[in-house]
């Protein structure tokens, strides 16, 4: 992704700095004699919190930064396309037919598209992730289906969120769909096929 505006940066490194603070803070009173275990695994608490903070705000300003700059109609199937060349994502095949065109900032539909498809192949399954996409005649409809273990939830709520990976970064992927569907007018919707597997669908409206 591209790096913040200069307006979001500052902002950013303005709310590191009470962040670093307050760890600081933290990591001096563990340092005293502490009596209490409670006491201690409150400052532990506290400290990991801060942490977890300090890693999850630069990705939701990320996020917030996707701006629509561009407005073109494009062939869904060849930004489909493009998007898995760009984002360099193998495993996923394009369903036949025709495809709609959809109006929209093609830049900013490729990284959803892109991160989908990313999703969509991390879920495994034997079959290989697909792509389809129609139209309803008020919507232009973009499935991104996969063959893995299934989702427990189709809440948009307990799906679409910002959350740390184990000792890595920041899980996005969906939180900067959701920004990218909304952007153009649209949103995301989660199914469990009768085959098994995840489709997710990003609704957009036509024109």
């Amino acid at each position: 992704m591209d790096g913040l505006p200069e307006d979001l940066d500052r902002l950013l490194h303005d709310l590191r700095g009470p962040l670093n603070a307050m760890q600081m803070h933290v990591e001096l009173l563990k340092r005293l004699d502490v009596a209490e275990p409670a006491a201690l695994s409150s400052l532990e608490t506290i400290a990991q919190e801060v942490m977890r903070l300090g890693a999850m705000l630069p990705a939701a300003f990320r996020v917030v930064a996707l701006e629509r700059r561009d407005d073109a109609v494009h062939d869904l199937r060849a930004l489909a396309g493009a998007a898995l060349e760009e984002h360099d994502v193998r495993g996923v095949v394009l369903g036949d037919g025709a495809w709609p065109r959809v109006r929209g900032d093609g830049r900013l539909l490729r990284l959803a598209v892109g991160h989908l498809a990313r999703n969509a192949v991390a879920a495994g399954g034997e079959r290989p992730a697909e792509i389809r996409a129609w139209g309803t005649g008020r919507d232009v409809v973009l499935a991104v289906r996969d063959w893995g273990g299934g989702l427990r939830t189709t809440n948009p709520r307990a799906l679409i969120r910002l959350a740390l990976r184990p000792g890595g970064p920041p899980r996005v992927g969906l939180v900067i769909v959701e920004r990218v569907a909304r952007l153009h007018g649209g949103r995301l919707e989660f199914l469990t096929p009768a085959g098994g597997g995840t489709e997710v669908r990003m609704v957009l409206p036509t024109g």
